[in-house]
């Protein structure tokens, strides 16, 4: 698919990077506490990144070329006329890139171990342990835009006239060559986010040796959110006229006769849109890849609570419009040649006409990746 080239290139740009401030790791307990004591422990590492791309693109591009050795006349005389032409060479090139978001969010709220304990605690004491790690990451990548092109090209070695000559008319063109080459790429949104809340080192929590009629409680909370949010609208118009001619010559009306040769005729257009192309790349890791919570030797009528809590949520939303014209009128002609009415007669030698041209439109490509 061209789509992946696509993706590299704009998330290369890393026109926006976002990294957080990552933490080693977070450890807290409460050991060997007194009696009737109230020993409390938070930890709270919140990681919020809100990034916010709108961009309005108005782009009108209008083209007129022309190449031009032909329109000559050799008319009206005596002893005859003649016409001889150079080559007509043109190359028009018309490259469109507007509306590229690149978005790079990369680290987390805890990057290693969560570890929380009670231990050894005394009687009637109230122990608790709480770590909360919270990240949200909102990307809104906003994109609208309105291009027009026109192009208007010619290359003319044609429309020459030997008329009307009492001695013989000859007219000889040389060849035309005309390239036309129109690219646009718009509403490209790249967002990658490589982050987690918990790390993957794993979170361990525990009540060990707790004292009679104590109330111990250990909580760890992973939280990690991500929304990504792309809307395009593309209105895209491309009006393309292109002709490359050698014909159209006349020799006609002579006394001593009329010849033409006409050189080759060759015109080649290529067309490329591709907008609308949101990608997104979620990976996200949630409390590591093992969870340990235990109670372990209790004290009478004591109260012990652990928990873990992992809790992972992703939206990604991709609306795309597009509305594309493409309007394209081509010719490569080398006919068209008169000769009549000559006393001396009339010969035509027409050259190769050749026309080549592509279209390709690439628009609404959404890729979502979530691991």
């Amino acid at each position: 698919m061209k789509k992946f080239a696509t993706i590299a290139g704009s998330i290369a740009l890393l026109i926006g990077a976002v990294i957080p401030a990552m933490a080693a790791g977070n450890n807290c307990s409460n050991g060997t506490t007194g009696p009737l004591s109230h020993d409390y422990c938070y930890i709270t590492n919140t990681s919020d990144v809100n990034v916010s791309n709108t961009n309005s693109l108005n782009l009108t591009n209008s083209v007129t070329a022309v190449s031009n050795t032909g329109h000559n006349s050799a008319s009206y005389n005596t002893l005859g006329g003649n016409i001889t032409t150079g080559n007509a060479t043109l190359n028009a090139t018309v490259n469109n890139v507007g509306n590229i978001n690149t978005t790079t969010v990369t680290g987390g709220p805890s990057a290693a171990n969560n570890s929380g304990s009670n231990n050894i605690t005394g009687p009637s004491s109230d122990n608790r342990v709480t770590i909360t790690n919270s990240q949200r990451v909102n990307v809104v990548n906003s994109n609208q835009a309105d291009v027009r092109n026109t192009v208007d090209a010619t290359a003319d070695s044609g429309y020459n006239n030997g008329n009307y000559n009492t001695g013989p008319a000859n007219v000889q063109t040389g060849s035309t060559v005309l390239g036309v080459n129109l690219q646009n790429h718009l509403n490209d949104s790249a967002t990658g986010i490589s982050a987690g809340a918990g790390g993957a080192g794993g979170n361990s929590v525990a009540n060990d040796t707790t004292g009679p009629f104590s109330t111990d409680y250990v909580d760890v909370v992973n939280s990690a959110n991500a929304t990504v949010n792309n809307p395009n609208y593309l209105s895209l118009g491309n009006s393309v006229a292109v002709v490359s001619r050698s014909g159209n010559n006349g020799a006609s009306y002579n006394t001593l006769g009329g010849n033409i040769g006409t050189g080759g005729s060759s015109a080649g257009v290529g067309m490329n849109n591709e907008g609308n192309i949101s990608t997104t790349t979620i990976q996200m890791a949630m409390g590591g890849f093992a969870n340990d919570g235990s109670n372990g030797v209790t004290g009478p009528l004591s109260d012990n609570r652990t928990t873990l809590l992992n809790s992972f949520g992703t939206s990604v939303s991709n609306p795309n419009n597009a509305n594309v014209t493409n309007s394209d009128t081509d010719v490569a002609d080398t006919g068209s040649n008169a000769s009549n009415y000559n006393t001396g007669g009339g010969a035509v030698w027409a050259g190769l006409s050749d026309l080549w041209k592509t279209i390709s439109n690439h628009l609404n490509d959404s890729l979502t990746v979530i691991q």
